[in-house]
């Protein structure tokens, strides 16, 4: 008897097999195998049943795959364990017109979960493939729809995208930048009173005034922040002369500092890029990899807590090795609308430190430790500390009323789960920056403190500071934005980042993301007219997918709300379209334009490239014209009309006999870059693959596909 076992991707096929032995064959579908026409909509009401096409690349792959089925005595369909996973199941279950079939799901590549998931088939969950096929419905309707509009409505100088969760998320980025912008700091001030140390010559300890006790006493209203300086520094200056203070209260008790969690998937994207440094899909590519060969668990997950076995399996490890473990396993309640259908991310052998398939200073190799460490130390004892916190009152009194200060000290009695990843200074447990404000107390002790005792101060120190503006985003806190307002979901998050980055609608300067001009223009002109562009909208829709999911509802009724709301709205633009509104709206978007010195129709626009900005002719390619871009501090980029160049167009193309391996629908054509030749799919910029050239052909063995902006 032969079983035919169809995963999506092809590395981990060998490592399955050899789980199995004989009378196992493995393939992969290599992703999905099917997707809606480039051509056209593909969809249309009133039933919106998508039309699908299978891509040229996958076409050879459904035949191999349908003679192994038709050879098989039973087929297992063991895509992945989510939304996309089903989907493409029932895609196989279609297109090779399965008459019998078992859906098998393993949350890793291990042969227990693999011969547990064998021994335990189930079906196609219908609902998951609803959610799916309504995500890529709704994408393509509001892609389909307001993409070809947004580029009249700005006077059709070059064609430009609109998206369901693109366009949200560059408006995210556009309105934390104008928050950034728009603020306006407060000069503030801060009363420090200075005591000495009992018994120690030189060494002093502090406590800070509170100002809110006095502003309520007074009947004033309390505020934030304290903004008279004439009143702090007198203060300051009184303490000199009057320096009593008694010790009104004194708080003394144990506290403890929980381990952080494993890692979610946007959890594990946001650590990645902190402390890592890597990108979202360097982060996902690199999971993807651990995954393949059966080192993670599934890496696509909102879950937060493990399965009890693994848990104990950490915990009895920690003992082995010499840790301490709480009493009971450590478990965090995960946020409202989490899939927790799978474990959060964790090795697969927890005694495995760091697997030698690949190399340590590897990206894959460095997030294997990362995940590791954070698995290991979730089931680990708190850190603890022993926590003094004194509340203390002035003889010197303002209005009859005394001063408030308070003191705070903490000492580390117990390194816990610190023992195993130490913080560094400034950071959070996720490798964020601290905000002091927040921050627990003085990692310092306080001297021996009792009730009702006089202190005499040394001096009174006024501090002068200054309230900071929000900070500004980095890909972390843009992956934490998009999931706290329900943009996209944690696996789509890479595609997301990366769309609105090759659109010019955001770039990364310094670690840290800003709108483009262009991205504000078209955030702002798409907000103001189209629902799906505001935060709140994408959020229901999130939620409409995750009912689908769930079974509370209906593709339809939810792939139909949208439409009917997009219909109108599309309606309403088109009835205010006229000349000089979409002229206003093309200088709105991209400026004075200047007019193509080659060819006099076109105009030039401002793209960026793998080697920068540069301008080209909106006729392209009827005009290859292009120039470079002239960016001076504290003025708007413009074209360098010095520097205009064309393309010699009479040359021969020449192409290659394979088809694109990333896109499967155009030939490979040779080109001459700065660096050489080079190969790129005919299809740019929709598909921008592109190889190394080799002797006059493409390199498609040694050199993995690049993107080419």
């Amino acid at each position: 008897m032969t079983t035919l076992i169809i995963v999506e991707s092809p590395n981990k096929t060998k490592k399955i097999e050899s789980y199995l032995g004989s009378g196992y064959k493995v393939m992969a579908s290599v992703g999905h195998i099917r997707d809606l026409p480039d051509d056209e909509m593909g969809v249309e009401p009133p039933s919106f049943r998508p039309k699908y096409v299978a891509s040229k690349r996958s076409q050879p792959v459904i035949a191999r795959l349908k003679k192994a089925a038709q050879e098989a005595d039973q087929v297992l369909l063991a895509t992945d364990p989510d939304r996309e996973g089903e989907a493409i199941a029932w895609h196989l279950l279609d297109s090779l017109r399965l008459k019998s079939y078992k859906r098998v799901k393993f949350n890793s590549i291990t042969k227990d979960a693999i011969k547990q998931a064998i021994n335990n088939p189930g079906e196609i969950d219908m609902a998951l493939v609803a959610a799916q096929e309504a995500r890529r419905v709704l994408d393509r309707l509001v892609g389909y729809t307001v993409s070809p509009l947004l580029k009249t409505m700005t006077g059709g100088v070059t064609a430009m995208s609109a998206g369901r969760v693109q366009t949200p998320a560059v408006l995210m980025v556009v309105l934390a930048d104008r928050a950034i912008a728009g603020f306006k700091p407060i000069d503030h001030y801060k009363l420090k009173a200075v005591f000495p140390w009992p018994g120690k010559q030189g060494t002093t300890w502090s406590a800070s005034w509170q100002h809110k006790p006095l502003q309520k006493a007074l009947g004033l209203d309390e505020t934030e922040h304290f903004t008279d300086q004439a009143f702090v520094t007198q203060v300051a200056g009184a303490l000199q002369q009057q320096n009593q203070f008694m010790i009104y209260k004194v708080d003394r008790k144990e506290t403890f500092r929980k381990p952080p969690s494993p890692f979610s998937t946007s959890l594990l994207q946001q650590v990645a890029n902190t402390k890592l440094g890597l990108g979202v899909d360097e982060t996902m590519a690199a999971a993807q990899s651990l995954f393949d060969h059966g080192l993670v668990t599934y890496h696509r997950t909102d879950s937060l807590n493990l399965e009890e076995g693994a848990s104990e399996e950490i915990r009895q490890w920690l003992r082995s090795n010499g840790f301490g473990v709480p009493d009971v396993r450590n478990t965090w309640n995960s946020k409202e609308g989490a899939q927790e259908a799978h474990e959060a991310i964790r090795p697969t052998d927890i005694s495995n430190k760091q697997p030698s398939e690949f190399p340590a200073d590897s990206h894959a190799g460095k997030l294997y430790r990362l995940i590791w460490e954070r698995a290991v130390a979730s089931q680990m004892e708190p850190a603890k500390y022993f926590s003094t916190t004194a509340i203390l009152v002035s003889a010197l009194k303002v209005q009859g009323q005394n001063l408030q200060f308070i003191a705070r000290g903490r000492t580390l009695l117990s390194e816990g789960w610190l023992k195993l990843t130490p913080e560094r200074p400034g950071e959070d447990d996720d490798g964020n920056e601290k905000d002091e404000s927040e921050d627990e107390g003085s990692e310092s002790d306080l001297p021996e403190l009792q009730e009702g005792a006089r202190v005499s101060c040394l001096k009174g120190e006024a501090i002068t500071a200054t309230t900071k503006p929000p900070a500004r985003l980095t890909i972390a806190s843009l992956v934490r934005e998009l999931e706290r307002h329900g943009i996209g979901r944690p696996s789509t998050f890479a595609s997301i980042i990366k769309i609105i980055i090759d659109r010019g609608y955001i770039e990364v300067k310094a670690k840290k993301v800003h709108a483009t001009p262009l991205g504000v223009k078209v955030a702002d002109l798409l907000s103001d007219k189209f629902s799906f562009a505001s935060l709140d909208f994408t959020r229901i829709m999130e939620g409409g997918l995750d009912k689908i999911a769930a079974g509370q509802t209906s593709y339809l009724t939810v792939v139909k709300y949208q439409h009917e709301i997009l219909s109108r709205e599309v309606e309403a633009v088109n009835a205010t379209l006229d000349h000089a509104t979409i002229a206003a709206a093309r200088k709105e978007a991209f400026g004075d334009l200047t007019e193509c010195p080659a060819c006099g129709k076109g105009s030039l626009v401002r793209r960026k490239g793998s080697s920068g900005h540069y301008w080209s002719c909106t006729a392209y390619p009827t005009c290859t014209a292009s120039c470079n871009d002239l960016a001076g501090r504290g003025k708007e980029p413009e074209p360098d009309l010095t520097t205009i160049r064309t393309k010699d167009t009479s040359a021969p193309v020449i192409e290659s006999a394979e088809d694109c391996p990333k896109c499967g629908k155009h030939k490979l054509r040779q080109r001459k870059g700065t660096n050489g030749l080079f190969w790129s799919c005919g299809g740019f910029p929709r598909c921008k693959a592109s190889f190394n050239d080799q002797d006059g052909k493409p390199d498609l063995e040694t050199k993995k596909i690049t993107a080419r902006k």
